[in-house]
């Protein structure tokens, strides 16, 4: 089973960011939600190899490219969608 990672900061909008991070710390997803409305806002790591390093995300609502700090053992984790089972005949 893989690990996934969450990590989830404000934007200066007030737009609640979230990102779905690999075991590698990469992002896998990237969303933003604000007033009831939920966007892709993509999302990138730097320097994920750190212990302390950087998530950048682009703000579908105000257009900021917010950066944040965070402590990769401060991440929780929580476990991947399990995959449908096969339907039968396949």
């Amino acid at each position: 089973m893989t690990s996934v990672y969450v990590a989830s900061s404000r934007c200066e909008c007030q737009a609640s960011l979230t990102a779905e991070l690999t075991e590698d710390r990469l992002p896998v997803t990237g969303s933003a939600f604000l007033l009831g409305k939920r966007e892709v806002a993509p999302a990138h790591a730097i320097d994920p190899e750190r212990e302390t390093f950087d998530i950048g995300w682009l703000c579908p609502f105000c257009g900021r490219n917010v950066m944040r700090t965070f402590a990769a053992s401060a991440l929780p984790k929580k476990r991947a969608p399990k995959a449908s089972p096969p339907s039968p005949g396949e």
